[in-house]
């Protein structure tokens, strides 16, 4: 009699344990779904939100164009077809599809392309990034990055630079223009030489 109590007992724990387990994996399976298909929902929500802010705070313009004159006189006009800029900071302008241009005093022109950059319409810095290429005389120039410092009347271009012109072909890491003295200084990291290739 004791022993088929005890069956009973042990029969009656084991389908109560099966009940609470599979009553468990339910609450777990249908809780944790829905807490994660609510943390989703919000961040979707978030990043909506966000994404809304972002674009009523940012003016956006199509085929833009700007006029200047640099530090030292020169003339320069900076075309765009797409730019943007936050409302709460208009004078840094983010741009695609670059093209400027500094007429010097001298008559020569300097043409600068780029993908994209920004321009700063207060101090009349720019950067160049992305298929940065130059074009100056019979000269070609072509680097990742390219920085317009006003201040200092300096070009600065750095990231894998290439030189071409009828006198030969120059590799650097980095070339520094002086606009006013039509100076260019060369530089390589961890490099002895300069690498140049002449035309004879």
């Amino acid at each position: 009699m004791a022993s088929s109590k005890f069956r009973l007992n042990k029969k009656l724990i084991f389908q109560m344990t099966l009940i609470l387990m599979g009553f468990f994996i339910i609450f777990f399976t249908y809780f944790y779904t829905d807490k994660q298909k609510e943390t989703v929902k919000k961040t979707e929500q978030e990043e909506i939100l966000e994404e809304k802010t972002l674009e009523e705070n940012t003016s956006t313009f199509e085929n833009i164009q700007y006029e200047g004159i640099d530090k030292n006189g020169n003339k320069f006009i900076i075309n765009s077809e797409y730019a943007k800029f936050k409302n709460d900071l208009p004078n840094i302008i983010d741009m695609e599809k670059i093209l400027a241009r500094f007429f010097f005093k001298d008559g020569t022109v300097l043409k600068i392309t780029s993908d994209y950059g920004i321009y700063d319409n207060i101090t009349n810095d720019m950067e160049f990034e992305q298929n940065v290429k130059m074009y100056y005389l019979e000269k070609k120039l072509f680097s990742e990055k390219a920085n317009f410092v006003n201040s200092e009347n300096y070009l600065f271009v750095q990231g894998n630079v290439i030189a071409e012109g009828d006198e030969g072909d120059l590799s650097a890491d980095r070339m520094d223009f002086d606009l006013v003295e039509k100076k260019l200084k060369i530089s390589m990291y961890n490099r002895e030489k300069v690498n140049i290739k002449v035309n004879y």
